[in-house]
């Protein structure tokens, strides 16, 4: 009887040393656990805060594609509106056109019209030569995401703008021309200047993606300058064909510019010293808006 109460006494003790083994290896094992989950959270932020833009693919591979989608579906309808009627064109009084405006309708020229295209497909696949930077190249992934962002955001203002206003080039108010030119239903898409559009965002993206790369490069200004005129210039070519008013062509350059320096603004790496902050917030007297915070 007594050797038996021994025996039950070590296999308790046996048993009892067992679980507290198991409970310290757990216990260490759970330590581990957490500190490699606090190492790799580490590693995770110290990349991120290497990084140039911060991307949200969540957000930004939908708008590429919605975006890109509903673009291209609306370029079959814009380009495809039915001839205006005789009466109609015969009816127009270039007199009704805004001064600033009115001058453009004596332009006419369809070799400007051609030769607009080159530079107009041509600068589409400009940011290209981004990756020739080694910083940029190991980003490329992100830059292309950025790029096609831009491009989708633009596509989707200027196919909203020529899908609800009807405005005619200004050459269809020129009587010299063929009542079968001026009737062409495409000649109805005057709001506002795609060729600039896409120029604008092209080569505003290229200037501004360099700046944030090498913020302290003397290169940048002379980017920027070549993206003014170069947007410039598609402005001129398409004013001396005939194809735009001054009014489509500034309001082309405003939505192309804007998208393409605002794309990759909105996904600047906050966690890296900035000169200038802009964010929502109360202000002192208590109203809703935005504070703008410039360091020197």
């Amino acid at each position: 009887m007594r050797s038996k109460y021994i025996l039950l006494v070590a296999v308790f003790f046996a048993f009892n040393s067992g679980a507290q083994e198991m409970a310290s290896t757990a216990t260490i094992n759970d330590e581990f656990s957490a500190q490699d989950t606090i190492i790799r959270a580490k590693t995770r932020k110290e990349k991120q805060a290497d990084k140039v833009y911060i991307m949200n693919y969540k957000v930004d591979v939908p708008i590429v594609i919605v975006g890109g989608a509903a673009t291209l579906y609306s370029f079959t309808i814009i380009y495809s509106k039915k001839n205006t009627p005789v009466a109609t064109i015969q009816a127009l009084n270039k007199n009704n056109i805004p001064v600033f405006d009115r001058w453009a309708t004596q332009f006419h020229d369809p070799n400007m019209d051609k030769i607009s295209y080159y530079p107009f497909y041509g600068v589409m696949p400009l940011p290209l030569i981004l990756l020739l930077d080694k910083s940029m190249r190991k980003d490329a992934g992100r830059l292309g995401v950025l790029y096609l962002e831009a491009f989708a955001l633009t596509g989707i203002v200027y196919a909203g703008a020529v899908y609800s206003v009807d405005r005619y080039r200004p050459d269809v108010y020129n009587t010299s021309l063929p009542m079968s030119y001026r009737t062409n239903g495409n000649y109805r898409n005057s709001f506002f200047a795609g060729h600039v559009a896409v120029m604008s965002t092209s080569t505003f993206f290229i200037a501004k993606v360099y700046d944030d790369y090498h913020p302290e490069s003397n290169w940048k200004w002379v980017i920027y300058s070549g993206a003014a005129a170069a947007t410039i210039g598609m402005g001129y070519m398409r004013l001396e064909a005939g194809k735009h008013f001054p009014s489509d062509i500034l309001l082309g350059a405003i939505v192309g510019t804007a998208s393409g320096l605002l794309t990759p603004t909105l996904h600047k790496n906050r966690s890296k010293p900035q000169k200038w902050s802009l964010s929502p917030g109360l202000l002192d007297n208590g109203s809703a808006g935005f504070s703008f915070t410039y360091k020197l």
